[in-house]
């Protein structure tokens, strides 16, 4: 844990110098209306990585492309499901989170025992999902509003704090506790460094790879859902914008491709990191193109240095 407290604490000292940076490009970018819409999007950020943190611990090389879909499906099956109400919110979410973990678990059933890459099992998840919602809003035109408590939730703050960072430290926390705490979060983390040992040491691996799958899932679609109240409503797309960023920012924040290294305090820390440079690049009018190389040079840069570690390891 050591380690990842460094790998969260380098990154978390790159945000505040950027942030800094900032402030001396555009003054107010340290304001507190700044400061809180990124940490507001940072939140949601962190969730999907979430996602990506326990498949790739779970090792393969395993990332899960189909978190965008999910989060759709979250998002805009939650809507039609609410219509703007309140009254049955705990029931829809049982139920999203519920279909996201049952979506989750059909990919890690085909990365486990069909042997499908998981680059193109959750691709086409993630394709047959986005299909069918779209089937779903031609056909029931659903309500697409979120509920005044999801309003709540996502886009205000409680003495001050931004509700949504409070329940992403939670869940953070939850997802920390679970992956060092408990057995099989310890068997998670043992199957991505050595499936073979793991095997020998009683660990069902087949069982180990679909449960990353479903929790990837269930995340997924319960993010989308707390998302709907963020951007106001649902919309086909809604979860997409995070597939891409979400393996970045497990990359970035030491997550290991091969798996069984790695720790959500980085992920967290990551998120933050890359929602501040893209304000910042934002606000020193970079285009899109400018974006795209440089995130990608970070990328490289990263994997490069997780390569090092590993071997160092």
């Amino acid at each position: 844990m050591s380690a990842a407290l460094r790998t969260g604490g380098v990154l978390l000292a790159l945000s505040v110098i950027l942030m800094v940076l900032g402030n001396f490009v555009t003054p107010g970018f340290l304001s507190f209306t700044q400061v809180s819409t990124q940490l507001k999007i940072s939140a949601f950020l962190g969730l999907f990585a979430l996602c990506q943190t326990f498949v790739l611990l779970a090792g393969g090389e395993g990332v899960d492309l189909s978190v965008g879909a999910i989060g759709s499906l979250g998002g805009i099956v939650g809507a039609a499901l609410l219509q703007g109400k309140d009254s049955a919110l705990l029931a829809v979410a049982a139920l999203m989170g519920t279909a996201g973990a049952a979506v989750g678990t059909i990919s890690g059933l085909g990365v486990a025992l069909l042997g499908v890459p998981p680059l193109v099992m959750t691709l086409a998840i993630a394709s047959i999902v986005n299909g069918g919602l779209i089937i779903f809003e031609s056909i029931a035109q659903p309500p697409i509003a979120a509920s005044p408590f999801l309003a709540q939730l996502a886009g205000r703050a409680t003495w001050g704090a931004p509700n949504i960072v409070l329940l992403w430290i939670v869940v953070g926390l939850a997802a920390l506790w679970f992956l060092s705490a408990t057995a099989w979060g310890r068997k998670i983390r043992s199957t991505g460094a050595n499936a073979r040992v793991a095997l020998l040491s009683g660990t069902h691996i087949t069982l180990v790879k679909v449960s990353v799958y479903a929790i990837s899932g269930l995340v997924a679609a319960l993010s989308g859902f707390c998302l709907i109240g963020y951007v106001g409503a649902a919309f086909l797309g809604l979860g997409d914008a995070y597939v891409l960023p979400s393996i970045v920012v497990a990359v970035i924040g030491g997550m290991s491709l091969a798996g069984g290294r790695g720790s959500y305090v980085g992920v967290a820390a990551a998120a933050i990191l890359i929602t501040v440079l893209t304000s910042l690049l934002a606000t020193i009018q970079i285009g899109e193109a400018g974006r795209q190389i440089i995130f990608g040079c970070i990328l490289i840069g990263f994997l490069l240095l997780n390569r090092r570690l590993e071997r160092a390891a």
